[in-house]
């Protein structure tokens, strides 16, 4: 790292910064008031997957937390695009966008090729590493589903519907979300 990186280092911090303060459009359009943030949900991807990942030397830990913290750091650009955004632009669409904002912020730094490579992993699934965050992303996405229902709120119901589909591949998690969906209805 050279002092002309200092720039680039100090926008995408500025950026990342700002994910904290943006919140997940879809919580709030199911009516939670307090809905968290672009950043908590990444903490709390990350989180899991440093958990899930402690005991499991068959994937690259590393490779799985560095996925799990750029996976939305596009969305410093673009905004949380909610599922109903989503299926009227297309998913090409919206990856297109997410790909051009993450090299917009990661391109001049020293290093941003290897972070934009591996939100491309990410993106594509294209290894079993990438396919468990994704996974990971879902069930972070039920925990905290199951947290809001916990607070009171309602109108979730849909975040349960074939919540197992597609962990195949992690039985693991298909076992802790059906823990979590056996705590909702207990």
């Amino acid at each position: 790292m050279t002092d002309q990186n200092i720039p680039a280092y100090a926008r995408l911090a500025d950026q990342i910064v700002a994910l904290k303060l943006l919140p997940r459009v879809g919580w709030l359009q199911r009516g939670i008031a307090n809905a968290e943030s672009v950043a908590e949900h990444s903490f709390g991807l990350a989180a899991l997957a440093l958990i899930f990942t402690a005991a499991d030397d068959s994937v690259d830990r590393e490779r799985v937390l560095a996925m799990a913290l750029v996976h939305d750091v596009a969305e410093a650009l673009i905004g949380d695009l909610p599922f109903s955004a989503r299926r009227l632009i297309g998913e090409a669409v919206k990856r297109d966008a997410e790909r051009r904002a993450l090299i917009e912020l990661c391109a001049p730094l020293a290093g941003g090729e290897r972070l934009i490579r591996l939100w491309e992993e990410y993106a594509a699934g294209a290894t079993r590493e990438a396919r468990l965050v994704k996974a990971l992303d879902r069930v972070e996405t039920l925990v905290q589903a199951l947290a809001y229902e916990r607070a009171g709120n309602r109108l979730l119901d849909e975040f349960w519907i074939d919540a197992t589909a597609g962990l195949e591949e992690f039985p693991v998690l298909m076992a802790f979300v059906d823990r979590l969906a056996a705590q909702r209805n207990g």
